[in-house]
Protein backbone atom coordinates (compact mmCIF):
# COMPACT_ATOMS: atom_id res chain seq x y z
CA UNK A 1 0.00 0.00 0.00
CA UNK A 2 1.16 3.53 -1.13
CA UNK A 3 -0.57 6.33 0.42
CA UNK A 4 0.17 10.29 0.22
CA UNK A 5 -0.50 13.44 1.81
CA UNK A 6 0.45 16.72 -0.23
CA UNK A 7 0.61 20.11 1.24
CA UNK A 8 0.05 22.88 -1.32
CA UNK A 9 0.24 26.16 -0.72
CA UNK A 10 -2.18 28.98 -2.52
CA UNK A 11 -1.68 32.66 -2.52
CA UNK A 12 1.46 33.45 -2.27
CA UNK A 13 4.13 33.50 0.72
CA UNK A 14 1.79 33.48 3.87
CA UNK A 15 -1.43 32.13 1.93
CA UNK A 16 -3.70 29.26 2.75
CA UNK A 17 -2.40 25.74 2.97
CA UNK A 18 -4.59 23.10 1.72
CA UNK A 19 -3.41 19.44 2.79
CA UNK A 20 -4.44 16.72 -0.19
CA UNK A 21 -4.64 13.18 1.22
CA UNK A 22 -4.50 10.06 -1.68
CA UNK A 23 -1.85 8.06 -2.98
CA UNK A 24 0.98 7.50 -5.26
CA UNK A 25 -1.22 9.43 -7.97
CA UNK A 26 -0.07 12.68 -5.77
CA UNK A 27 3.34 12.02 -6.53
CA UNK A 28 3.05 14.00 -10.38
CA UNK A 29 1.10 16.76 -8.18
CA UNK A 30 3.85 17.50 -6.01
CA UNK A 31 6.49 17.32 -8.70
CA UNK A 32 4.24 20.43 -11.01
CA UNK A 33 4.21 22.44 -8.00
CA UNK A 34 7.22 23.96 -6.45
CA UNK A 35 6.05 24.68 -2.79
CA UNK A 36 4.84 21.44 -2.45
CA UNK A 37 5.74 19.40 0.08
CA UNK A 38 5.04 15.61 0.37
CA UNK A 39 4.74 12.46 2.62
CA UNK A 40 4.64 9.65 0.92
CA UNK A 41 3.90 6.25 3.38
CA UNK A 42 4.75 2.67 1.94
CA UNK A 43 3.37 -0.19 3.74
CA UNK A 44 3.99 -3.65 3.16
CA UNK A 45 4.39 -2.74 -0.52
CA UNK A 46 5.62 -5.56 -3.52
CA UNK A 47 9.46 -5.35 -3.60
CA UNK A 48 9.52 -4.82 -7.01
CA UNK A 49 7.31 -2.16 -7.50
CA UNK A 50 8.52 -0.64 -4.34
CA UNK A 51 12.48 -0.45 -5.91
CA UNK A 52 10.91 1.03 -8.35
CA UNK A 53 8.95 3.80 -7.17
CA UNK A 54 11.47 5.03 -5.12
CA UNK A 55 14.60 4.50 -7.65
CA UNK A 56 12.10 6.87 -9.85
CA UNK A 57 12.17 9.15 -6.65
CA UNK A 58 16.07 9.88 -7.22
CA UNK A 59 17.00 7.58 -3.70
CA UNK A 60 20.10 5.43 -3.54
CA UNK A 61 19.77 1.90 -4.53
CA UNK A 62 22.12 0.71 -1.45
CA UNK A 63 19.74 2.72 0.79
CA UNK A 64 16.97 1.09 -0.73
CA UNK A 65 18.37 -2.22 -0.36
CA UNK A 66 18.74 -1.35 3.27
CA UNK A 67 15.38 -0.15 4.21
CA UNK A 68 14.17 -3.72 2.11
CA UNK A 69 15.90 -5.77 4.64
CA UNK A 70 14.35 -7.67 7.12
CA UNK A 71 16.31 -6.83 10.28
CA UNK A 72 19.09 -4.20 10.02
CA UNK A 73 20.48 -2.01 12.48
CA UNK A 74 19.55 1.74 13.16
CA UNK A 75 21.12 3.89 11.31
CA UNK A 76 21.83 7.36 9.46
CA UNK A 77 23.45 8.06 6.29
CA UNK A 78 23.58 11.39 4.08
CA UNK A 79 23.43 11.24 0.41
CA UNK A 80 23.74 14.63 -1.87
CA UNK A 81 20.25 14.83 -3.08
CA UNK A 82 18.38 12.83 0.76
CA UNK A 83 19.18 11.84 3.97
CA UNK A 84 18.47 8.29 5.06
CA UNK A 85 17.45 7.10 8.74
CA UNK A 86 16.94 3.45 9.74
CA UNK A 87 14.85 3.55 13.30
CA UNK A 88 12.94 0.71 15.25
CA UNK A 89 9.84 1.88 15.64
CA UNK A 90 7.06 0.60 17.84
CA UNK A 91 4.60 -1.80 16.07
CA UNK A 92 2.47 -3.24 19.60
CA UNK A 93 2.64 -2.48 22.87
CA UNK A 94 1.59 -5.15 25.78
CA UNK A 95 1.55 -5.40 29.52
CA UNK A 96 5.31 -5.75 30.90
CA UNK A 97 7.58 -4.93 28.36
CA UNK A 98 6.20 -6.91 25.71
CA UNK A 99 7.08 -3.93 23.10
CA UNK A 100 7.05 -5.36 19.24
CA UNK A 101 9.35 -3.24 16.89
CA UNK A 102 8.73 -2.37 13.44
CA UNK A 103 11.77 -1.36 11.33
CA UNK A 104 11.29 2.06 9.54
CA UNK A 105 13.13 4.09 6.81
CA UNK A 106 13.10 7.38 6.23
CA UNK A 107 13.41 9.08 3.39
CA UNK A 108 13.97 12.75 3.85
CA UNK A 109 14.48 15.81 1.08
CA UNK A 110 13.79 19.37 1.15
CA UNK A 111 10.34 18.93 0.00
CA UNK A 112 9.80 15.25 0.20
CA UNK A 113 9.33 12.16 3.13
CA UNK A 114 9.11 9.18 2.27
CA UNK A 115 8.52 6.54 5.15
CA UNK A 116 8.82 2.46 4.48
CA UNK A 117 7.97 0.01 6.64
CA UNK A 118 5.99 -3.44 7.13
CA UNK A 119 3.81 -3.58 9.70
CA UNK A 120 1.89 -1.00 11.54
CA UNK A 121 3.63 1.61 13.17
CA UNK A 122 2.61 3.79 16.43
CA UNK A 123 4.07 6.75 15.54
CA UNK A 124 3.49 7.27 11.85
CA UNK A 125 -0.12 6.71 12.38
CA UNK A 126 -0.42 9.01 14.94
CA UNK A 127 0.89 11.65 13.27
CA UNK A 128 -0.45 10.76 9.98
CA UNK A 129 -3.91 11.09 11.23
CA UNK A 130 -2.99 14.35 13.77
CA UNK A 131 -5.44 17.09 13.48
CA UNK A 132 -2.32 19.45 13.48
CA UNK A 133 -0.31 17.93 10.59
CA UNK A 134 -0.76 21.08 8.27
CA UNK A 135 1.43 23.07 11.26
CA UNK A 136 3.43 20.58 11.89
CA UNK A 137 4.13 19.84 7.97
CA UNK A 138 6.43 22.79 8.04
CA UNK A 139 9.50 20.99 6.52
CA UNK A 140 9.81 17.26 6.03
CA UNK A 141 12.70 16.69 8.33
CA UNK A 142 10.45 18.45 11.57
CA UNK A 143 8.21 15.73 10.45
CA UNK A 144 10.19 12.85 10.52
CA UNK A 145 11.00 14.30 13.78
CA UNK A 146 7.41 14.63 15.54
CA UNK A 147 7.13 10.92 14.34
CA UNK A 148 10.23 9.82 16.24
CA UNK A 149 8.95 12.07 19.31
CA UNK A 150 5.93 10.10 19.52
CA UNK A 151 7.43 6.89 19.14
CA UNK A 152 9.92 7.47 21.64
CA UNK A 153 6.87 8.85 24.01
CA UNK A 154 5.17 5.32 23.38
CA UNK A 155 8.62 3.98 24.60
CA UNK A 156 8.85 5.56 27.71
CA UNK A 157 5.53 5.32 28.85
CA UNK A 158 5.79 1.58 28.32
CA UNK A 159 9.05 1.59 30.42
CA UNK A 160 7.64 3.70 33.08
CA UNK A 161 4.14 1.47 33.20
CA UNK A 162 6.73 -1.24 33.71
CA UNK A 163 8.00 0.49 36.82
CA UNK A 164 5.42 -0.37 38.70
CA UNK A 165 5.04 -4.20 37.91
CA UNK A 166 8.97 -4.33 39.14
CA UNK A 167 7.90 -2.52 42.46
CA UNK A 168 5.31 -5.13 43.19
CA UNK A 169 7.87 -7.97 41.99
CA UNK A 170 10.06 -6.55 44.75
CA UNK A 171 8.11 -6.60 47.49
CA UNK A 172 6.70 -9.46 46.86
CA UNK A 173 10.79 -11.16 46.77
CA UNK A 174 11.10 -9.32 50.06
CA UNK A 175 8.14 -11.33 51.52
CA UNK A 176 7.45 -14.58 49.93
CA UNK A 177 10.12 -15.27 47.13
CA UNK A 178 9.20 -18.18 44.76
CA UNK A 179 10.51 -19.56 41.29
CA UNK A 180 7.66 -18.08 39.08
CA UNK A 181 8.55 -14.79 40.08
CA UNK A 182 12.32 -15.77 39.80
CA UNK A 183 11.33 -16.77 35.59
CA UNK A 184 9.36 -13.41 35.18
CA UNK A 185 12.58 -11.75 36.11
CA UNK A 186 14.54 -13.25 33.85
CA UNK A 187 12.28 -12.64 31.31
CA UNK A 188 12.30 -9.22 31.88
CA UNK A 189 15.78 -9.16 32.11
CA UNK A 190 15.85 -10.48 28.13
CA UNK A 191 13.53 -7.85 27.41
CA UNK A 192 15.32 -5.04 28.38
CA UNK A 193 18.34 -6.16 27.55
CA UNK A 194 17.37 -5.72 23.61
CA UNK A 195 15.72 -2.73 24.58
CA UNK A 196 18.75 -1.00 25.63
CA UNK A 197 20.46 -2.24 22.55
CA UNK A 198 17.58 -0.71 20.55
CA UNK A 199 18.05 2.41 22.58
CA UNK A 200 21.67 2.85 22.57
CA UNK A 201 21.33 2.75 18.48
CA UNK A 202 18.89 5.46 18.19
CA UNK A 203 21.04 7.27 20.59
CA UNK A 204 23.95 7.68 19.11
CA UNK A 205 22.44 7.97 16.35
CA UNK A 206 21.07 11.22 17.44
CA UNK A 207 23.98 12.41 18.99
CA UNK A 208 25.76 12.05 15.50
CA UNK A 209 23.06 14.04 14.12
CA UNK A 210 23.64 16.95 16.74
CA UNK A 211 27.46 17.03 16.59
CA UNK A 212 27.46 16.67 12.36
CA UNK A 213 24.38 18.06 10.64
CA UNK A 214 23.03 16.00 7.59
CA UNK A 215 22.21 17.88 4.10
CA UNK A 216 18.65 17.70 4.76
CA UNK A 217 18.21 17.45 8.76
CA UNK A 218 20.03 20.00 9.47
CA UNK A 219 20.55 20.46 13.23
CA UNK A 220 22.39 23.83 12.67
CA UNK A 221 18.84 25.72 12.47
CA UNK A 222 17.25 25.89 15.44
CA UNK A 223 13.86 24.50 15.17
CA UNK A 224 15.24 21.43 13.84
CA UNK A 225 18.33 21.06 16.36
CA UNK A 226 15.54 21.69 19.43
CA UNK A 227 13.34 18.61 17.97
CA UNK A 228 16.39 16.42 17.52
CA UNK A 229 17.58 17.31 21.03
CA UNK A 230 14.43 16.88 22.99
CA UNK A 231 14.58 13.12 21.23
CA UNK A 232 17.91 12.50 21.80
CA UNK A 233 17.17 13.14 25.80
CA UNK A 234 14.55 10.96 25.57
CA UNK A 235 16.37 7.77 24.66
CA UNK A 236 19.17 9.08 26.82
CA UNK A 237 16.85 8.70 29.67
CA UNK A 238 15.25 5.47 28.02
CA UNK A 239 18.81 3.87 27.79
CA UNK A 240 19.63 4.91 31.66
CA UNK A 241 15.72 3.79 32.87
CA UNK A 242 16.45 0.14 30.76
CA UNK A 243 19.95 -0.33 32.93
CA UNK A 244 18.71 0.90 35.74
CA UNK A 245 15.89 -1.96 36.13
CA UNK A 246 18.08 -4.40 34.35
CA UNK A 247 20.43 -4.03 37.50
CA UNK A 248 17.62 -4.09 39.96
CA UNK A 249 16.08 -7.73 38.34
CA UNK A 250 19.94 -8.90 38.62
CA UNK A 251 19.47 -7.98 42.07
CA UNK A 252 16.44 -9.65 42.86
CA UNK A 253 17.43 -12.30 41.05
CA UNK A 254 20.41 -12.89 43.03
CA UNK A 255 18.32 -11.80 46.24
CA UNK A 256 16.45 -14.73 45.62
CA UNK A 257 19.41 -17.19 44.72
CA UNK A 258 20.66 -16.00 48.22
CA UNK A 259 17.69 -16.70 49.69
CA UNK A 260 17.16 -20.11 48.73
CA UNK A 261 21.05 -20.94 48.65
CA UNK A 262 20.94 -19.97 52.48
CA UNK A 263 17.58 -21.90 53.16
CA UNK A 264 19.39 -24.82 51.50
CA UNK A 265 21.97 -24.11 53.99
CA UNK A 266 19.90 -24.63 57.27
CA UNK A 267 17.96 -27.63 56.07
CA UNK A 268 21.35 -29.12 55.36
CA UNK A 269 22.53 -28.03 58.69
CA UNK A 270 19.43 -30.04 60.75
CA UNK A 271 20.19 -33.04 58.30
CA UNK A 272 23.95 -32.83 59.92
CA UNK A 273 23.04 -32.30 63.45
CA UNK A 274 20.68 -35.31 62.86
CA UNK A 275 23.60 -37.34 61.12
CA UNK A 276 26.43 -36.49 63.69
CA UNK A 277 23.84 -37.67 66.80
CA UNK A 278 23.06 -41.01 65.11
CA UNK A 279 25.99 -41.90 64.22
CA UNK A 280 27.45 -42.61 67.55
CA UNK A 281 24.34 -44.45 68.35
CA UNK A 282 24.27 -46.66 65.46
CA UNK A 283 27.70 -47.43 65.89
CA UNK A 284 27.01 -48.75 69.69
CA UNK A 285 24.01 -50.30 68.43
CA UNK A 286 26.07 -51.99 65.72
CA UNK A 287 28.88 -53.13 68.38
CA UNK A 288 26.49 -55.35 70.46
CA UNK A 289 24.25 -56.06 67.95
CA UNK A 290 27.15 -58.51 66.81
CA UNK A 291 27.18 -62.44 67.46
CA UNK A 292 29.72 -63.46 69.19
CA UNK A 293 29.58 -65.60 72.44
CA UNK A 294 32.97 -63.94 74.11
CA UNK A 295 30.85 -60.19 74.78
CA UNK A 296 30.71 -59.97 78.73
CA UNK A 297 28.36 -57.13 78.19
CA UNK A 298 26.09 -59.52 76.76
CA UNK A 299 25.60 -61.46 79.37
CA UNK A 300 25.46 -58.38 82.28
CA UNK A 301 21.65 -58.34 83.63
CA UNK A 302 21.65 -54.57 83.48
CA UNK A 303 23.61 -54.35 79.99
CA UNK A 304 20.72 -53.36 78.10
CA UNK A 305 19.85 -50.71 80.03
CA UNK A 306 23.64 -49.57 80.80
CA UNK A 307 23.74 -49.23 76.70
CA UNK A 308 20.59 -46.88 76.59
CA UNK A 309 21.84 -44.95 78.93
CA UNK A 310 24.97 -44.64 77.71
CA UNK A 311 23.23 -43.91 73.95
CA UNK A 312 21.07 -41.25 75.41
CA UNK A 313 23.73 -39.47 77.33
CA UNK A 314 25.63 -39.27 73.71
CA UNK A 315 22.84 -37.83 72.40
CA UNK A 316 22.13 -35.15 75.43
CA UNK A 317 26.09 -33.97 75.18
CA UNK A 318 25.74 -33.63 71.11
CA UNK A 319 22.50 -31.87 71.39
CA UNK A 320 23.69 -29.73 73.92
CA UNK A 321 26.78 -29.11 71.88
CA UNK A 322 24.97 -28.18 68.74
CA UNK A 323 22.90 -25.92 70.35
CA UNK A 324 25.80 -24.09 71.94
CA UNK A 325 27.49 -23.60 68.68
CA UNK A 326 24.27 -22.00 67.28
CA UNK A 327 23.09 -24.77 64.64
CA UNK A 328 19.65 -25.57 66.76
Amino acid sequence: MVRAQLLMSSGGQGGARTLITGGVELVEQWRGDEGAFLWLDIVDEEVSDETELLTDLGFHILAIRDAQRDRHPPKFEDFDRFSFLLYRGVRTVGEALNIETVQISFFVGGDLLVTRRNGPSFGIEKVWTSPTLVKEFAKPAILMSIILKHSAQIYLDAVLEFEGRLSEIEDSMSVRPDDALMQELIGYKSSLRKLRRIFDYHERILETLLKEPGNYIDTREEEQRHAVQDIYDKFERLKSLCALYYDICGDLIEGYLSISAHKLNRTMQVLTVITAIFIPLGLMAGIYGMNFDNMPELHSANGYYILLFVMFSTAAVLLLLFKRKGWL
